[in-house]
């Protein structure tokens, strides 16, 4: 299944992104590119694959934030629903918040087995997965990845927000399954719950 995918490894010049792009291409991983300047990122995006884009730490907040900004806005094909992954050596919880905060779909962390990095690209591909869209966001349920099932519990705010749900397929691209709107105003005050 990874055959058919592609994965672009943003990362700082050296040794480890050649390291990293060769436990991708052992991985069966279809194409592999590395990306040392975000603003070549763009061209190495395809949008007739799923592409995994995946940041080594060092790249800093400003590329990582330049560069979801990029992913999650891109006009041609399924590529704004593309995973964002980060790999991250240490990470202390307020660091680990933050980036789920900026809009990753994941975070690995090291040590890592190939065997771990198969599975959690696995788990981005043909199972259900939801992204919001706010007037400031669009990317994964960032409460679900700390609150786990409790986190995936419908909740309504004070503000309007689309939810879609698709399943990525590395042979026909993004489904979108469901969409489920809140708008508060549409909402009797009293129906609202705090959340």
């Amino acid at each position: 299944m990874l055959d058919r995918t592609i994965a672009i490894v943003c990362a700082e010049s050296g040794a480890w992104p050649n390291a990293f792009r060769d436990n991708l291409s052992s991985l069966g991983v279809g194409h592999v590119e590395i990306v040392a300047n975000v603003d070549h990122l763009e061209g190495a995006l395809d949008p007739d694959k799923v592409n995994f884009v995946f940041f080594q730490q060092a790249v800093g907040l400003q590329f990582m934030k330049k560069s979801l900004r990029i992913l999650r806005m891109f006009p041609h094909g399924d590529v704004k629903y593309s995973p964002a992954i980060l790999m991250a050596r240490e990470l202390v919880e307020t660091q680990l918040r933050q980036m789920v905060e900026l809009g990753f779909d994941d975070v690995i962390q090291f040590p890592c087995t190939k065997g771990m990095l198969r599975h959690r690209m696995h788990v981005q591909l043909m199972n259900p997965i939801s992204y919001f869209i706010t007037d400031n966001y669009f990317g994964p349920d960032r409460r679900a990845f700390f609150e786990g099932d409790a986190g995936r519990a419908p909740r309504f705010g004070t503000r309007a927000y689309e939810r879609r749900t698709f399943i990525r397929n590395p042979d026909y691209g993004v489904a979108v399954m469901d969409v489920q709107r809140f708008d508060p105003n549409d909402v009797e005050e009293a129906d609202q719950i705090e959340i």
